[in-house]
């Protein structure tokens, strides 16, 4: 670029402000290219799974835990139901909806983009392959869920 900007100052066609003018978009479109390039182009680099596989059992392993802390926070609320007045009826349903909520908000933020990766939310399995994709990871989830590895 130094090269450059010495052969532009000295043929007196560019002055050093439109070089600097000129220098942040040429090194972003270099940047842009080696980028495009390495995550694209490069017949090198394995392109079939960019994000790596997706280990159901730990992620249940991980639900499992803000499932149980959302049970208890919800053991929580209907004590204070109770202790507010309320039916032991109207105590259990306060648990059973905010448990409800709480596990679907978790659920929907973190399980549900990973279950994405294996099959995009929405869709169906395209093949043999994609529905032992799916039932594998499911079965690692509920595996993790219980505790296991």
């Amino acid at each position: 670029l130094f090269l450059g900007a010495a052969v532009f100052a000295r043929i007196g066609e560019c002055t050093l402000k439109n070089f600097k003018a000129l220098l942040m978009p040429a090194a972003l479109l270099i940047l842009s290219g080696v980028v495009i390039y390495d995550r694209f182009l490069d017949p090198t680099r394995n392109h079939s799974n960019p994000v790596g596989p997706v280990s159901g059992a730990t992620l249940g392993r991980g639900y499992a835990l803000v499932v149980t802390s959302t049970l208890g926070e919800a053991w929580n609320i209907a004590a204070q139901a109770v202790v507010d007045g309320k039916s032991i009826a109207e105590a259990r349903k306060d648990l059973q909806d905010n448990w409800l909520a709480a596990r679907t908000k978790t659920f929907t933020a973190t399980v549900i983009p990973e279950f994405s990766k294996v099959l995009p939310e929405g869709t169906e399995p395209k093949s043999t392959e994609d529905r032992a994709a799916v039932a594998k990871l499911w079965r690692d989830f509920a595996k993790g869920l219980k505790g296991g590895r």
